[in-house]
């Protein structure tokens, strides 16, 4: 429980980031941000760079809103819909929906089709510009008790943060920072040395000092997902007490 407290930004490390974190963690989990009513507040720019996780729960409906920018909806496909349906406010053919529903179902069986635990959720909008973005969601099934009521997503950082602060659109994002994130990671067993997950926040790490990249473009380079990058950021941000010599990490590329 300590752990859990200290670090509320684990959820979006990935898998391999947070085998040995969820094992000994029960209390609910954030990624970006939360807002006093449950939802994640998720940036735009983040949420259409990579992959982000929704939790689905038995009963219950699981909304990924819109509201905050000028998106609307117009097209949702779920790669393997045996075990969950979707909704919208408004028609998609209205050109007005701007909140997408998922509610998990009994297993159903589609002759010739494939199945998986955690399927992913792809949504299609458009903005009063004409811009066209696509998001894709990893929809994750939960029997726990619901510690989120869905996914905002935002254009603006939120809840009173500075600009300055302001590090999910790559802003002023420091290289030592990840660095020392990641041996915070490694040194408290959320990660092993070892993990693929590490030689490419590596690999992001060569770029930014050696190429005139953008941190959001130097992770899609490398193929990290950027919220990796982001709560790495915040876990070295939130432990000052930690030496900032970095741990030695021997990273094997096969």
């Amino acid at each position: 429980m300590k752990t859990c407290k200290k670090f509320p930004h684990l959820q979006i490390l990935g898998w391999s980031l947070l085998t040995a974190a969820i094992a000994a963690c029960t209390c609910p989990i954030t990624t970006l941000a939360q807002s006093s009513n449950g939802y994640r507040i998720v940036n735009r720019d983040v949420a259409a760079n990579g992959a982000i996780d929704v939790k689905v729960y038995p009963g219950r409906a699981s909304a990924i809103d819109f509201s905050q920018t000028d998106e609307v909806v117009s097209y949702v496909m779920i790669a393997d819909p045996s075990r969950l349906v979707f909704g919208t406010d408004t028609e998609l053919s209205d050109g007005r929906a701007k909140t997408v529903f998922l509610r998990s179902i009994l297993p159903l069986r589609f002759p010739g089709a494939t199945t998986a635990k955690i399927t992913s959720l792809s949504i299609k909008t458009v903005d009063s510009r004409g811009t066209q973005r696509l998001y894709t969601f990893n929809v994750v099934p939960t029997n726990n008790r619901q510690d989120q009521l869905g996914i905002r997503i935002a254009t603006v950082q939120q809840s009173g943060n500075p600009p300055s602060s302001d590090i999910s659109t790559g802003r002023n994002i420091r290289t030592s920072e990840v660095e020392r994130g990641l041996s915070i990671a490694i040194a408290r067993r959320y990660t092993t040395a070892n993990d693929p997950v590490v030689y490419q926040v590596q690999q992001f790490l060569d770029k930014l000092r050696n190429q005139n990249l953008s941190p959001i473009d130097a992770a899609r380079e490398v193929g990290v997902d950027f919220s990796i990058i982001i709560e790495l950021v915040k876990i070295a941000r939130e432990e000052p007490a930690i030496s900032s010599t970095p741990i030695p990490v021997q990273v094997s590329r096969e």
